[in-house]
Parts: C-alpha cells; sequence; structure tokens
C-alpha cells in the first residue's frame, strides 16, 4: 500500500526499506496507511485526565475503508461477559469528495457517557471548497474559523489548519520548544455534542485533496545505469558484503533489489548488507532514481567469505590437573590465537590428567576440534574420556577418542547435542606423557543461542537486579505456576528447585566477584536443627537452632523444612554466626498445597567463607495448636566459591 511519515506527510510506498531517514532523537518514526481511521484522546499525562465527553478521529482517506472502535469501563473485569460498546467508522474517497461516517454506538458499559463531541482531522494538502456535517439524515450549519483558539471556543465548526506543528508539550524557552515538528495540512472539524447511541454523524467534505509533494525527489533528467558495481575482496567478510558504484549524474537516491525486498533512498555510492550467511553467492540489481523516473537495473554478484569459526565459543576458562610449563600456560589452549602453544611442564609426567573448561555460557553442544602443535610429537593427546556438565558437581559422560599421533586436526563430535557449561577431557594417553596443543575450539549447534546462566532477566549479562529475582524466587520449584519458563531456566543445576546453588552462580559473579579457593579446599561439612524441647502449647513460640558442624569452605546454604500450616506459622530468622551472607529465605506455599520454609544464607560478591562449627541462626515458628516438634529438613545444600557442592 501507500504509507505517510505522520509527522512529515512525506508519502512512500510499501514493500521496501526506507534508508537515509530523517529521525532525531525526538521522532520516533510512525507511518500511516493511506485509508487509516486512529481514534484518538485528548493530550494527558494519565488515564484520568482523558476527557470522556469527547471523542477524536485522525482520518487519511482512500478508497474505502473501515475501523470498529471498542470501549469498556476501562476498570472492572466487567468485558469478559461482553459489556462494552463498539462504534464503526466508514471512510470512503470517491473522486474529490471524501465522507467519514460514524455510526452510533452499540452496546453499553457503567459509567458509559453518551451525549459526547466529535472532532474529526482529515489529512489533506490543500484547503477543500466545501464541508458538510450531517447528523442522522439532516445536514447541520457549520461555521468556518481562522484560529485554533476559535475552534476550541466554538462547537459546530471546521478550521483549516495549514501548519500543524507537533510540538506543543517542550519546556517554555528551552532549546527544544524552538524545533518545529510541522506535518502535512488538516482540516478540523468538531461537531456539538450528540447521543452517540442513537445518531449517526457524517463529515462530506468536496475538494478533497491528498498529494504530498515528493520531497525525496528533486532533480530532473536522463538517469544512465550505474557502472563499477561491485563488492570488493577487501570489503567482504564471512557476514557481509559492502557494494560500491560510480554516482550518476541527475540522481536523487539509489535503490537495490536483494533477496526480494527493495531497498530505497540510498543517498550515498556504498551500501553494507550484514546478517549474511557464510560462503554464500548472493545477487543484486541496483538502478538510480529521480522525480523523472529510474535507469534501467545493473546487475551484480558476490560471495562472501568463509568463517569456520562461527559457532566456536569464545572467552573459555580452562584448568589443568598437570602443571602447565612456564609461559605455555593452558589458556593459550583457548585464546584463538593457533600461533602460540600450551604444553605442561617439561621434564615431568603429567598423564593421567584432567582438562576442566568453563564455557561461561549454557551452550547446546556440537564438536570440539583440538588442533596439535605443528612440530615434534611430546605432549599431542591421542587417547582419553569426555564429560560434560551443568553445574560442575554432575558429569555426564559423552564418549571417548582414540586419536592418531600426528599433527592433523583432531575431532570429537557431541552424540545428541547436549546443553551444557562445563566440560571435562579426561587424558589417558599423550606422547611422551606430555600434554600440548596449539588451540581447542568448541562449537555450539549452528544457530543455537547461548544462555548466560544466572540471567534470569534475560537481559545478556549477570546483575543486582538477577540477584533481586532470585530474592522473589527462593524455595520455587518443578510444578508451582510460575516455575516454567524464564524462572526454569534459573534452575542452573537442573534439580527442579531455585536453591543456594543456583543463587550463588549470580553472587559469585557481583562486587567484583570472588576470589577463588584453591581448588583442594572444597566444600565439606553439615546442617542440624534442634529445638529446647519436644512439646510446645498454642501460641508458645518455638526457637528452631540451626547448627553448621566441621563446616569448611561454605560460601552459601539452605535446606527445606516443610510443615503443616494449621499447626505452624513462621514468624521471622534471628541471625547469630551466619557472617556476612545476605539472607534469601523465602517461606513458601506451593502449588500442589504444601507449606515449606526454604532458609538460605548467599555471600554476595568475595565476602568469608563459614569455616567451623557454630549456631548459625534460630528459626522462629508460633505453634497455632498443641504439637509436638518433629520437622525434618531435606534438600540440603552447602556451596564454596568454585560453585563446587554437596548435599546433605
Amino acid at each position: 500500500g501507500t504509507w505517510i511519515d505522520y509527522f512529515s506527510g512525506q508519502e512512500y510506498s510499501g514493500d521496501c526499506i526506507i534508508n537515509s531517514f530523517d529521525a532525531p532523537i525526538w521522532k520516533l518514526p510512525v507511518f500511516i496507511k493511506r485509508g487509516a481511521i486512529i481514534p484518538m484522546n485528548n493530550p494527558n499525562n494519565h488515564v484520568s485526565e482523558i476527557d470522556r465527553n469527547l471523542r477524536t478521529y485522525e482520518i487519511y482517506p482512500f478508497g474505502k475503508s473501515s475501523f470498529t472502535q471498542y470501549d469498556d469501563d476501562g476498570v472492572t473485569q466487567a468485558y469478559k461477559n461482553g459489556t462494552g460498546a463498539t462504534t464503526l467508522i466508514e471512510s470512503n474517497l470517491s473522486g474529490d469528495v471524501a465522507t467519514i461516517t460514524v455510526h452510533p454506538t452499540k452496546g453499553d458499559f457503567n459509567g458509559f457517557i453518551k451525549q459526547k463531541t466529535t472532532i474529526f482531522k482529515i489529512n489533506v494538502t490543500a484547503k477543500p471548497k466545501n464541508i458538510t456535517v450531517i447528523i442522522g439524515e439532516k445536514k447541520q450549519k457549520i461555521t468556518e474559523v481562522n484560529s485554533l483558539e476559535d475552534f476550541n471556543k466554538n462547537t459546530t465548526t471546521y478550521f483549516y489548519n495549514a501548519a500543524p506543528n507537533l510540538n506543543q508539550f517542550a519546556t517554555p524557552g528551552s532549546e527544544f520548544a524552538k524545533v518545529s515538528m510541522i506535518k502535512n495540512p488538516q482540516v478540523w472539524v468538531k461537531v456539538a455534542p450528540v447521543n452517540i447511541a442513537t445518531s449517526k454523524v457524517a463529515v462530506e467534505i468536496k475538494g478533497f485533496e491528498f498529494n504530498p509533494t515528493n520531497k525525496l525527489k528533486q532533480h530532473s533528467g536522463s538517469l544512465a545505469m550505474p557502472e563499477n558495481v561491485q563488492a570488493s575482496d577487501s570489503s567482504k567478510t564471512a557476514y557481509s558484503l559492502k557494494l560500491t558504484w560510480d554516482a550518476v549524474p541527475n540522481t536523487d537516491f539509489y535503490e537495490i533489489a536483494f533477496n526480494g525486498m527493495r531497498y530505497t533512498t540510498i543517498k550515498r555510492t556504498h551500501f553494507l548488507f550484514d546478517n549474511l550467511h557464510p560462503e554464500t553467492e548472493y545477487s543484486f540489481k541496483i538502478r538510480a532514481v529521480n522525480k523523472d523516473g529510474n535507469s534501467e537495473w545493473t546487475t551484480v554478484q558476490a560471495k562472501t567469505k568463509v568463517n569456520p569459526l562461527e559457532f566456536a565459543i569464545h572467552d573459555i576458562v580452562a584448568q589443568s590437573s598437570a602443571a602447565d610449563e612456564e609461559d605455555n600456560e593452558i589458556y593459550k589452549l583457548f585464546n584463538f590465537d593457533d600461533k602460540d602453544t600450551w604444553h605442561t611442564k617439561y621434564g615431568q609426567k603429567a598423564i593421567p590428567f584432567n582438562i576442566v573448561m568453563d564455557l561461561k555460557t549454557i551452550n547446546q553442544l556440537d564438536k570440539f576440534e583440538y588442533l596439535p602443535r605443528m612440530s615434534g610429537r611430546n605432549g599431542i593427546i591421542s587417547k582419553g574420556t569426555v564429560e560434560y556438565s551443568l553445574d560442575k558437581n554432575k558429569w555426564i559422560p559423552a564418549g571417548a577418542f582414540d586419536w592418531k599421533t600426528d599433527n592433523t586436526t583432531k575431532t570429537f563430535n557431541f552424540a545428541n547435542h547436549p546443553s551444557a557449561r562445563y566440560l571435562k577431557i579426561n587424558v589417558e594417553q599423550g606422547a611422551g606423557n606430555y600434554g600440548s596443543g596449539r588451540e581447542l575450539y568448541v562449537f555450539k549447534v549452528p544457530g543455537t543461542e547461548s544462555y548466560l546462566p544466572g540471567d534470569i532477566n534475560n537481559d545478556h549479562k549477570i546483575d543486582n537486579n538477577d540477584l533481586t529475582s532470585y530474592m522473589n524466587y527462593t524455595g520455587l520449584r518443578k510444578g508451582d505456576a510460575d516455575f516454567e519458563g524464564y524462572i526454569s531456566k534459573g534452575d542452573i543445576n537442573k534439580n527442579d528447585l531455585i536453591d543456594a546453588y543456583d543463587i550463588s552462580v549470580v553472587a559469585t559473579q557481583l562486587d567484583g566477584g570472588v576470589q577463588t579457593d584453591d581448588s583442594a579446599a572444597q566444600v565439606s561439612g553439615s546442617l542440624q536443627i534442634t529445638t529446647a524441647k519436644q512439646k510446645y502449647k498454642k501460641g508458645e513460640t518455638i526457637e528452631v537452632m540451626v547448627k553448621g558442624t566441621n563446616l569448611t569452605h561454605v560460601n552459601a546454604l539452605g535446606f527445606a523444612l516443610p510443615y503443616n500450616q494449621q499447626d505452624y506459622e513462621y514468624e521471622g530468622i534471628q541471625s547469630l554466626n551466619i557472617g556476612s551472607m545476605e539472607n534469601f529465605t523465602n517461606d513458601r506455599l506451593h502449588s500442589d498445597g504444601s507449606k515449606v520454609l526454604y532458609p538460605t544464607f548467599v555471600n554476595e560478591g568475595n565476602k568469608p567463607p563459614l569455616n567451623g562449627t557454630e549456631n548459625l541462626f534460630i528459626i522462629k515458628l508460633k505453634a497455632k495448636q498443641n504439637v509436638t516438634f518433629n520437622l525434618k529438613p531435606g534438600e540440603g545444600i552447602l556451596v564454596d566459591k568454585n560453585l563446587e557442592y554437596i548435599n546433605f
């Protein structure tokens, strides 16, 4: 169809991509299709400021078009029972006569106002010859005014607004107040209040004209076909092609036909196409355009370059259980520089050893490629097994490899494309009992996205907003109404529960991140609960002491405490020796009706972990009737800074 720039009145044909479009910071590109009927309200900062006694329609007459407006009370749920009102508006342009008809409103709702003023804002490019207002079947007397002030004062009247300035709300005296937002002329027609439930309101405009001047086409004269059209090798990438061509005299802009779409209003003699596919042949057609027409098309073919590492995962961090040779550390195996080398310590047996890779993101795995050293054989890995994990605690076998001890690239393919954050290579054989290599590329499945663990808000970063979300979702589990979807992605260790481990993935990355403990210093210990007595009377407060025993390197902790809400009421938690840990405890009613308290504490950033045996905190419950205390904790977890964890 034909589309109009709402802010300028410039006309565009559809099925094209517009370039060089003037869109300063204040101007959201808005395009209106010819024939559009747009219900509007008076300017307002809040719905309470809407004038319910007024209805306004902006119209772009073109052929025959219609729109059905819907209204309800805007407050209650009555609309679900069909309580509401509809109004049919029709626009008909025949020759130079435009007729807009607003039919009687059908339906009703609480608070429906029937007596309404109607304002029409009809877009034109010249003042019409005559305007007639018809209510029902009866023509009404209408007067012309010469200012917006008089238009606002009078009832049945019209005003030819030759240069509507949309900049009505800038701060007086500001620089922005000087900006003009002049759109095409409009005829404003105001009809005095009528009963919209019984009366038809129509406006007839004779001498209607809407023929915007095409400001994009200024030049005349013959146009030659663009010459020397090419995509130079130096500008090609695996994903983009930059076309260049010689300028054509008398041209206002150029158009390129590509992939079934017309790219128009290109004012320079170059154009970049990106988001293309590697090693793919593409065809383009280009022509010059001015107010007299356009040139013939020039056709050109170009091919994108190859990118074999398109889906290789970057920023992998790896640790080896074998010592590295100085200046040949393990990170050089993952730095996308195949000119340097990783090597285990010279003169020291490394086999067997393992390499644990943190991909930083969760990926659907396709394969990995191992590039051995180019000269010599020492350290070329030849035999071993591969495992993967989401949390570096539960490892799943992916298969074994048995490669030739030569300098060719080795490939390991993942069956069924599992999703994982961590990879482990258990090296069983290597030349000379060493390990070495130029690069190890891990590839995700082509076209799949990488997911940042803990990015529960899905904004592609880890920040305090994610931690706040976890605070709200602690204890949420599979089966709860809110669990499926983006929250379930927050269950990083896939135990169907948002727990202290999941929260730790985010918390350890905040405030500068943690300084990880030595790999040998892993988390250990357990938690126990005790009470002063077993039997409690109705109304008594039960203090449940939570004690940590033989804790080492505990950076986060949590457990589940199910209870009967007819017997107990949760009153709160009193911290004792919990260190600098933040309280993420949540008292949750699950969708299955069960009531479970989830005492959860997590260190944010690099804070001291818990060590030793201490009374950590007190859970306070109120007895709602005489009870014998027999609650048992479950699903306990202790987590360290390295995100290693144990269950108890």
